[in-house]
């Protein structure tokens, strides 16, 4: 999971990432390119998916890939992998960015077809390699939350519920188990010190006996665009 900070919650709200992982391939001038797309949140997924192709493709002439991860600021990185220098990786890298994507690694094996490309035709090859993966993976819309886990006061579930219901405008941010009176919930980054607050004075009010953040950022699927 990509951390965040506290202070972060205003700038984060929503980004895209692929809604699912693809394989594609083209032919251009007897050169294959395979073009997969995965969606990954760390660079140890990273390193797992670039051993993954390598084992699956021993044989490739090149195995040239970019990933971006994170948002506000985002991480990103290219590799030509023995193409000549800026026609491989950054034209990868640069149908990600065009996409505003972020989250994701695609990866671009080549086989050497007997006919040299050229630089413009490499860089075009790459490109194309990428776009058409991109545009078979789909873009979704990902929503960053926080989570905490509430331990209510029994008589008090129900207004809870209600209350959390009304702070959040959406039930899909809340899992109740009434029968252990607690409540998993989830808000919004940018609204998160909101929530904090709000937690606090159902504490001081006895309705909310315990409530502790989790320590791990889930998200939620939004609109696919």
């Amino acid at each position: 999971m990509i951390p965040f900070m506290l202070g972060m919650e205003k700038e984060i709200h929503k980004y895209l990432t692929i809604e699912k992982e693809t394989i594609s391939e083209l032919v251009i001038d007897r050169s294959r390119f395979i073009a997969h797309s995965f969606a990954v949140t760390s660079q140890e997924a990273i390193r797992e998916k670039v051993i993954q192709i390598q084992s699956l493709y021993p044989d490739a002439s090149h195995l040239c890939y970019a990933w971006r991860l994170g948002y506000n600021p985002s991480l990103e990185f290219s590799t030509d992998a023995g193409e000549p220098h800026g026609t491989a990786g950054r034209p990868i890298l640069g149908s990600i960015l065009r996409r505003n994507l972020t989250n994701l690694l695609v990866i671009v094996s080549r086989y050497f077809g007997g006919k040299k490309l050229g630089i413009r035709g490499l860089i075009n090859a790459y490109q194309q390699a990428a776009e058409k993966v991109l545009e078979n993976s789909g873009i979704i819309e990902m929503e960053p939350l926080a989570e905490f886990i509430l331990t209510i006061n029994p008589t008090c579930f129900q207004l809870m519920v209600g209350q959390l219901i009304y702070f959040c405008r959406d039930k899909k941010y809340l899992e109740l188990d009434p029968n252990d009176s607690k409540i998993r919930f989830r808000v919004p980054l940018h609204k998160l010190r909101e929530a904090c607050a709000f937690l606090e004075i159902k504490k001081k009010e006895k309705c909310l006996l315990i409530w502790k953040r989790c320590d791990n950022q889930v998200e939620m699927n939004g609109k696919i665009t």
